[in-house]
């Protein structure tokens, strides 16, 4: 083992003559000047007063290609659910808002990113969207502090460098520091830009703390003279229990092409307030080194600690005391979640299909409906997985004969891009299309054709799939008329596309499960609505979570194709939020999420089909009534609970039966199948409030809480349009 490097930071705890001499002496090889917390102006009295009193190089460690909040305040406190306001640094002018540098925010945020401020902080989902500011709902409150790094969950592309580091840059040059830490390295043209800006040669210790940096890590690596590892900025975008692997395999990467690495981050954190570091800060360190580090940075332990001379002598002595280990890592499955307090996606795999540019020159544009359109969309982010494309006819029958794929995975539900005769014509036989919708310029899809194939036999399907081949069933219906024609193929999303009436609540699977795994829920449950939130809703999901011992419940109402006279999106989401704000699901937690799709009318293989979407947006356990995905009189009130005792999805199936109010014992009670109905029994349903909205009747407790009838009395008297589709 050569010799290990130590890099120490220089801070208000370091920075006198005294102390500089000590850890210069105790082993420092570096000193560090963190500028994300220095002015322009205090950048040469500092450097000046350090060469002073030693003669090791000192090394400006830029801001980088981050994006950092201000505010007016110390901190913000932000509330779940409750919403905030982002602007331009230059615009802030209220306490309650946050400042953004790094760039401007219309160019750094789309509508529904989901945006995390520091480590382990406040959760935001981006939902609406200005030239001067934008919109996030809070979804994992918290306390906000002034020049915090924001991550989002998408790669945003920001400059490289701040207006700090341009100016700080050019003052090194004239002091002849040639060693300079790059922050947030995230290309090696990076690497190239900051060595054309000196006229001699320097030493450039990238570091790396991006998913974009490990992606380019090789490159990165042939450019720099070191990479760091920060292990807390990367935090942000590799969840934590994947750090370590992720330090491995950057060190592994690393040594191939024979970059040192250095580490940082919570190497001997107890030492800012304590003499010694943990048993555990000391088996990092020696990990750390034995998996090949050439160099460990302190930071807060020296700038602010208590002991940052210390700190110095004891890594010295760890790293005397250390051996190399050669122990072999790989990047696979470096960026999801982990799954040990997680249920997996259904088949094992979150699809996730996407692409950056298209050449729209040689490719024939299509039309679709909004029932491609929403299962593209769904295919393609994961929410269907294990599929990843429509369907072709072997498949088709295959599941509707078997309820599983060929490799066993349950799957119940056949989805298909059905096309008349006409559009067989003007589609390739295979090959791509661009998948667009009506009254729109841009596409949204890439569609990589396998096949186009005739429907054979439709009535034996639809006997397979609904059980019947009556056109009297909305979904024989739909599927008899929607032409004689599958398309089977692989959609992609177009990740440029702008979706011009997303759902503010949408979410995809990552998404959730992100969410999830911030929180540290460990037992979710997923609740189907198409109605407002009634009394009998709410008893079924406080009594399941109470029940099964949860950590919180994720309803997700369904947002896609409406009947005529459902209740809207809008009144649904503003009932749900009312009841979170009056802390009705407190002490479990909630998350709202909406599930953009369409009604396949598939009674008891619908019902397996929302349970599995709802397994793959990270629920362990999924609530189904008696009626769950019913259709009419086609279906018995138990098909769509009795199929789970057949199949098994990896999911605990949650059977509830209807709710009633029982005035006579004054409570919510459970009736059970065929259970006589009696003048003390109060049914409960969404049918029941719509019709009394509509004749202008009172809304008993029994059926909605005072807070939710305000709500729809307020938008039936103010704009029917708001409460009913179609009305």
């Amino acid at each position: 083992m050569g010799k290990i490097k130590i890099i120490a930071t220089i801070g208000p705890s370091s920075l006198n003559e005294k102390t500089i001499k000590k850890m210069d002496s105790a082993g420092v090889d570096y000193f560090r000047i963190n500028l994300s917390h220095i002015s322009v102006e205090d950048f040469i009295p500092m450097v000046n007063k350090i060469k002073g009193w030693t003669k090791k190089p000192i090394c400006p460690d830029t801001e980088g290609a981050q994006i950092r909040c201000s505010i007016l305040s110390d901190v913000i406190k932000v509330k779940s659910h409750e919403l905030v306001e982002f602007v331009n640094k230059s615009n802030l002018t209220d306490e309650t808002q946050i400042g953004i540098t790094g760039g401007h925010i219309s160019k750094l945020f789309r509508k529904g990113d989901l945006v995390k401020i520091d480590f382990d902080g406040v959760l935001v989902h981006i939902i609406r969207i200005s030239n001067k500011k934008i919109i996030g709902r809070v979804i994992c409150g918290g306390i906000i502090g002034n020049n915090k790094g924001l991550s989002c969950d998408r790669i945003i592309d920001i400059p490289s460098f701040s207006n700090k580091d341009e100016q700080i840059i050019g003052i090194s040059k004239n002091l002849g520091l040639n060693n300079v830490f790059l922050s947030f390295c995230s290309k090696d043209k990076d690497v190239l830009y900051l060595r054309e800006k000196f006229d001699y040669e320097i030493n450039v210790i990238s570091k790396i703390e991006s998913k974009l940096g490990i992606q380019n890590l090789k490159k990165i690596c042939r450019q720099s003279d070191a990479i760091l590892i920060d292990r807390g900025d990367l935090s942000r975008e590799v969840p934590l229990e994947k750090i370590p692997f992720a330090q491995k395999y950057i060190l592994d990467e690393a040594k191939a092409v024979n970059t040192p690495v250095y580490v940082a981050t919570n190497l001997m954190d107890n030492m800012i307030k304590n003499s010694k570091p943990t048993r555990a800060e000391v088996n990092d360190i020696r990990s750390t080194l034995s998996e090949g580090a050439t160099g460990l940075v302190l930071a807060a332990e020296t700038a602010i600690g208590r002991y940052p001379v210390d700190c110095v002598r004891i890594m010295s002595t760890i790293i005397s005391e250390a051996s190399n280990n050669k122990n072999h890592y790989i990047l696979d499955n470096l960026f999801n979640l982990p799954m040990n307090r997680m249920i997996e996606p259904h088949g094992g795999k979150m699809i996730n299909q996407f692409v950056d540019r298209i050449d729209k020159n040689d490719l024939l544009e299509l039309f679709v409906d909004d029932v491609i359109f929403m299962d593209s969309n769904q295919i393609a982010n994961g929410t269907y997985s294990p599929v990843s494309s429509f369907m072709n006819l072997e498949e088709v029958n295959f599941i509707l004969q078997k309820n599983q794929w060929r490799n066993g995975t349950v799957w119940t539900l056949p989805i298909i891009f059905q096309i008349d005769k006409e559009t067989v014509q003007l589609i390739p036989s295979n090959g791509s299309v661009l998948l667009k919708r009506k009254n729109e310029e841009e596409p949204f899809a890439l569609l990589k054709i396998n096949k186009v194939e005739k429907l054979i036999e439709k009535n034996k399907i639809a006997n397979l799939w609904f059980g019947t081949d009556n056109v009297k069933h909305p979904g024989v219906s739909r599927f008899f008329s929607s032409g004689d024609y599958i398309v089977s193929g692989t959609p992609f999303l177009i990740n440029n596309y702008t979706y011009p009436s997303k759902n503010k609540y949408e979410l995809t699977p990552t998404q959730t499960r992100n969410i999830i795994d911030h929180y540290g829920w460990h037992n979710i449950i997923g609740f189907h609505t198409r109605n407002i939130v009634h009394r009998g809703h709410e008893y079924i999901q406080l009594k399941s979570l109470e029940e099964y011992n949860a950590d919180a419940i994720f309803i997700s109402p369904v947002t896609g194709i409406k009947k005529k006279g459902d209740f809207t999106e809008k009144v649904i989401f503003d009932c749900y939020e009312e009841l979170i704000r009056n802390k009705i699901y407190e002490p479990y937690g909630v998350l709202l999420g909406a599930f953009n799709t369409h009604s396949r009318y598939s009674g008891p293989r619908e019902a397996v089909f929302t349970a599995i979407c709802r397994k793959n947006f990270g629920c362990s356990h999924f609530i189904v009534g008696r009626d769950h995905t019913g259709v009419g009189s086609f279906y018995k009130n138990t098909s769509s609970q009795d199929i789970f005792d057949k199949l098994d999805l990896g999911i605990k199936i949650i059977k509830v039966d209807e709710v009633v109010y029982n005035t006579k014992e004054n409570k919510f009670v459970f009736k059970k199948n065929g259970e006589n109905h009696s003048g003390d029994i109060k049914e409960i349903s969404g049918s029941a409030i719509r019709d009394r909205i509509k004749s202008n009747a009172n809304l008993p407790d029994y059926l909605v809480r005072p807070i939710i009838s305000r709500i729809l009395n307020n938008l039936y008297n103010d704009d029917c349009k708001e409460l009913f589709v179609g009305e």
